[in-house]
């Protein structure tokens, strides 16, 4: 009888040093989206309301930006050098999807069934179909995969650089006017550097993953490709699908969709940099992260189409107007304002 007494006594002291220490626990680590933490930048995660996009946020820190030059399918462009990320940020978990960006984008009586000109409707990135059907040329029946299922879980791909920074400034004034941004944050593109020190997650190889990068089911667990181990041809995939995170929880850093960064495109600075955001001018803005291809997959697809952009430190570059791509979109962050460098008026 004596044993069951302090048998029992034990167990609820235990149950009470418990319940203390997950009080504590709780305290110390601030609730996921709660908007106070978050204008703090204490909140470990935080999904913006009114578009519902989930975001976590990366600590300040530095990190070795651009690859060695015995990297795998390493470009020129690609000089190391050190940078320095001086805040903390928040940036989406995925990159913006059709569900996020029609309602706040589109008119709501647009007839999204019908359009043809710059994509197609809500579909597994179709643009490119659509645009060859719009000419009189028909794949595979008028399809390039018959039978898959629409969804609007894909990115918004088709989207210039101007869109893309409209879309982020909605944002800004809805959650402005709603007083939940911390002081001196808005939401917009990452800057070039923010997006590869976001990507690489504290690694330093070629992408954000250990493993055999010449082996297709190792790259296909974290990014979309097709079965025999190329772009995924005519199509983006939904996010995230099967596929897995970097160690910040970040889906999709290589491939889906390219994806807009603030910068105008051009060389590195020489030396350490602290919050770069890239030339004051330029023509073309930087697109980082590697897309579908309009091309079947073929021979020597990694070494050719693969490697060269899907790597951590992979750079691309498109004339910020385009709209016409199917591998091309964007990824948000909530971040320090900076100036932004824009494009002059176009000429009439």
């Amino acid at each position: 009888m004596q044993r069951s007494i302090l048998f029992l006594a034990v167990s609820f002291a235990l149950t009470i040093f418990n319940s203390a220490a997950a009080e504590d626990s709780s305290a110390k680590d601030p609730a996921t989206n709660d908007p106070a933490a978050m204008k703090k930048l204490q909140s470990p995660q935080w999904t913006v309301p009114g578009v519902d996009v989930p975001m976590r946020l990366i600590p300040a820190g530095t990190f070795t930006m651009g690859s060695p030059t015995d990297e795998i399918s390493r470009k020129p462009d690609e000089t190391q050098h050190k940078v320095t990320i001086s805040k903390p940020f928040y940036i989406a978990e995925h990159e913006t999807r059709q569900r996020e960006y029609y309602p706040l984008m589109i008119r709501p009586d647009f007839d999204l069934e019908a359009w043809r000109y710059q994509r197609g409707p809500l579909h597994e990135g179709a643009a490119w179909t659509y645009r060859s059907l719009m000419n009189g040329r028909r794949i595979s029946g008028g399809s390039a995969y018959p039978g898959i299922p629409r969804t609007d879980l894909n990115p918004m791909e088709c989207v210039t650089w101007d869109k893309a920074m409209e879309y982020c400034k909605k944002i800004t004034d809805a959650e402005r006017a709603a007083g939940r941004l911390p002081e001196g944050y808005v939401y917009r593109l990452p800057t070039e550097a923010e997006w590869e020190y976001a990507c690489r997650a504290g690694t330093t190889t070629a992408y954000s993953f250990e493993g055999d990068y010449s082996n297709v089911g190792v790259l296909s667990a974290y990014m979309c490709l097709s079965k025999d181990g190329a772009y995924k041809a005519f199509a983006t995939s939904p996010t995230p699908d099967n596929r897995q995170p970097n160690a910040w929880g970040l889906y999709d850093m290589h491939g889906n969709v390219f994806e807009w960064c603030l910068d105008y495109y051009g060389p590195y600075p020489n030396g350490a940099a602290t919050d770069p955001v890239g030339p004051a001018s330029g023509t073309e803005r930087v697109a980082r992260g590697g897309g579908v291809s309009p091309f079947p997959p073929g021979a020597g697809s990694l070494d050719k189409l693969v490697h060269p952009h899907f790597r951590s430190a992979g750079r691309y570059r498109f004339p910020g107007r385009t709209a016409h791509q199917i591998n091309l979109g964007f990824r948000i962050v909530l971040a320090p304002e900076v100036k932004v460098p824009m494009a002059a008026p176009a000429s009439e």
